[in-house]
């Protein structure tokens, strides 16, 4: 218990950091490769939305909004709760986000720990989150919060894609690229047994994205499109950047 409690307090203090630096949880989030790739998750989010009558959704991990600008501008009168742990960051996604989306709203809280009620949700969301928490009980989580027949829509770093795995794995590596020291990476196969585990169904977990966030901008377009080539061709797919996870809750 103690463990865990040092973990929080260094990763609020990690990303308050990063905030104060960026406005962002990393630089990474603001170059224009970095910002098409979180349109795309947003898309991707909002899709799962459509006939959805009024949806909540809730974000967790949602840092200053990054993913969050993306699935507003798609579904603007959305009711979003974004929550995070880090005070700063939180700070930053009301000013920029709250005046102009009136049903969005931020919070600070610990996403292992939510403080709702069962079934709330009609989605629950994030991007590149569940590998800075303790997975097992933050699934649980986000299921006991999800209403029957909804689903979980997550972004995660890939363990197969060499650049990630040298990154979660050489310490040098990792505090360059402002990774914390209790992050990781996920291998699709066990993610997808976890998510069994918890009680998921019509689980999905695959590889997706091949456009580096520092990719220069006018490599953009021409790599997006090679990229999504690459996503359909068996074993070449397995060391894209990142998986997308998309599983229902029964």
């Amino acid at each position: 218990m103690v463990e865990q409690v040092e973990r929080t307090e260094k990763e609020r203090a990690h990303f308050d950091l990063l905030a104060e630096q960026f406005g962002e949880v990393g630089s990474y989030r603001t170059t224009a490769a970095g910002l098409c790739r979180m349109r795309r998750r947003g898309r991707m989010v909002t899709e799962l939305l459509r006939g959805t009558p009024d949806p909540y959704v809730l974000e967790i991990g949602a840092g200053a909004g990054a993913l969050s600008q993306f699935v507003l501008e798609e579904l603007p009168s959305l009711r979003l709760l974004g929550y995070d742990i880090s005070p700063k960051c939180v700070e930053i996604a009301r000013e920029k986000y709250c005046q102009k989306y009136k049903n969005a709203r931020f919070e600070v809280g610990d996403c292992t720990k939510l403080q709702h009620d069962d079934n709330t949700f009609d989605c629950v969301c994030g991007c590149s989150i569940l590998h800075h928490l303790p997975l097992n009980s933050t699934l649980a989580e986000c299921f006991r919060v999800l209403k029957p027949g909804h689903f979980i829509w997550f972004s995660e770093p890939n363990m197969m894609n060499p650049q990630i795995a040298l990154e979660k794995n050489v310490k040098f590596i990792l505090r360059r690229l402002h990774n914390t020291e209790t992050e990781t990476a996920f291998f699709r196969w066990a993610l997808t047994r976890t998510l069994s585990g918890t009680g998921f169904k019509n689980i999905q977990v695959r590889p997706f994205d091949f456009l580096h966030p520092y990719l220069p901008d006018p490599f953009i377009g021409m790599v997006s499109a090679m990229g999504r080539l690459l996503e359909q061709i068996p074993l070449l797919k397995e060391i894209a950047g990142s998986l997308v996870i998309q599983a229902q809750k029964p």
